[in-house]
């Protein structure tokens, strides 16, 4: 049976089958029950497993899969040598039980961070979050400890784990550099995390997106950074939290503001510039609530009942959305870069629809002068499109219900803003266009003309933003279930 699949390898690992040739492991590989994963000198291998959870096998080391059933959330991992990091997604089912076993001891999990190291004399296990349980493998050894966060326990042949103790600076650094999967050559240049609604961030799990800049053609170009290369530690107000694969847990801090915060990259001294995006509104009621329409591109919300385990994915079509949060009461989305339009949604929880409706995605171009220069007493010209409006208008009740607003940025360059588009007023540095309640195009389309006139010679900017009020955005509700699928 499927356990999961090959999410990093640096630089070889090696995928051991029964009855198969070994096999150097390559990303998405499958990775079956009874696998064997091995490492070399300097090699490392990164496995995601099928409920969320992340497994990182060190260099010169041999990890076995047992069992993993992602539906009653019983796994039992085999370590013969070596190192493992484990990032264990939280256990909710009835009699679910993670373990990671190995020569002498047992390690029970319950939803957290570990670290299983196994020396000549003993296997060393240390909790990085939440807390785990340790024994002897031999049953007739009694004796168990339960360790907490920075705790670590030592369990030797024949004898019971040894008390509880805090782990050093020094040994906590060393048992994450050997486990970490380092992103070797990787610019950094930045770093992101969308702060989730106080409502929803006790135990929200959030995605840290970081993006690294190359010469390209003579030019600096900026792109992102594979998400499974993003590890390293987060800084959230007083918290410090491990990230792995791009993953975060969030832990109980609950703020409607989001508190000051870094990245830091594995094997970066320094910590990144680093965005912490506030919260969108926050959205009462029952059942599952979205935007009608969200600009291209943009985050938005799910919400509704995720469960504590379940992966979310929300598709326009065969499109799927990046998914920037998810808690028990929803999750946060980014926007695909697609044609504004009217789309089919779907909403599926570990790859079951749940829920389906329609929702819009709005996308704006702009027609500036290039470059956006101006001479004193020069008159310019500019237009917005703005598409995918296609259908709102019958949410609007009649009136309008999308602002776009343009602002003048540079006064001292450019003034006397106007629009002969009907409906648009143009109030000192501002115009401001009102769209629905009748004037959406059969296309689905409108467009904003402006004027301005030069103040004296420069490059000038204009701030240009669409806002979707509450009567389009949260329509009672644009999502109903999902039918079964047959």
């Amino acid at each position: 049976m499927r356990a999961g699949e090959v999410r990093a390898v640096l630089p070889v690992g090696r995928i051991l089958r029964d009855g198969a040739p070994p096999k150097d492991a390559q990303r998405d590989d499958a990775v079956f029950w009874q696998d064997i994963a091995q490492t070399a000198r300097s090699g490392r291998l990164r496995i995601g497993l099928l409920d969320g959870s992340i497994l990182n096998v060190g260099s010169e080391s041999q990890m076995q899969i047992l069992q993993h059933d992602p539906q009653t959330q019983n796994t039992a991992i085999e370590l013969a040598y070596g190192r493992l990091r484990a990032r264990v997604v939280r256990l909710a089912r009835p009699r679910a039980n993670f373990e990671v076993r190995t020569p002498v001891a047992v390690t029970g999990v319950v939803g957290t961070g570990l670290v299983v190291r196994i020396f000549a004399d003993f296997t060393e296990v240390l909790c990085l979050e939440d807390s785990v349980r340790v024994r002897n493998r031999d049953d007739m050894i009694r004796g168990e400890v339960i360790l907490l966060p920075g705790e670590f326990t030592r369990v030797a042949r024949a004898a019971p784990p040894t008390p509880p103790a805090k782990a050093s600076p020094e040994q906590l650094r060393e048992a994450l550099e050997e486990t970490d999967i380092p992103a070797r050559g990787v610019a950094w240049s930045r770093a992101e995390v969308s702060w989730p609604p106080a409502e929803c961030g006790e135990g929200a799990e959030l995605r840290v997106r970081a993006w690294s800049k190359q010469i390209q053609n003579n030019k600096e170009v900026e792109s992102p950074v594979d998400p499974e290369l993003v590890s390293g530690t987060m800084r959230l107000g007083p918290q410090v939290i491990r990230v792995e694969a791009s993953l975060a847990n969030q832990g109980a801090l609950r703020t409607r503001e989001p508190p000051e915060g870094a990245f830091t990259p594995a094997g970066a001294a320094e910590p990144l510039p680093t965005k912490i995006w506030r919260a969108l509104k926050w959205e009462e009621g029952e059942g599952w609530r979205v935007a009608r329409a969200v600009p291209v591109g943009s985050a938005f919300y799910v919400l509704g009942p995720m469960g504590k385990t379940g992966r979310p994915t929300f598709s326009f079509g065969q499109q799927p959305a990046e998914l920037l949060w998810q808690s028990p009461c929803g999750a946060g989305f980014l926007a695909p870069r697609l044609p504004g339009s009217e789309y089919e949604v779907t909403l599926a929880i570990d790859g079951q629809p749940v829920a389906r409706g329609k929702m819009n995605l709005i996308e704006m171009s702009y027609e500036l002068p290039n470059p956006p220069a101006v001479l004193r007493g020069q008159s310019i010209s500019f237009g917005i499109n703005v598409r995918g409006l296609g259908g709102l208008d019958r949410f609007t009740q009649g009136r309008p219900a999308i602002i776009t607003v343009v602002r003048n940025q540079t006064p001292q360059i450019i003034g006397n803003l106007g629009s002969n588009t009907p409906g648009a007023k143009a109030s000192g540095e501002t115009i401001t266009y009102a769209i629905g309640g009748g004037n959406i195009g059969s296309a689905g389309t409108i467009r904003l003309d402006g004027s301005a006139r030069g103040r004296q010679a420069g490059t000038f900017v204009l701030g240009i933003e669409t806002r979707l009020d509450e009567a389009l955005e949260r329509p009672r509700n644009p999502l109903g279930p999902a039918a079964p699928v047959r």
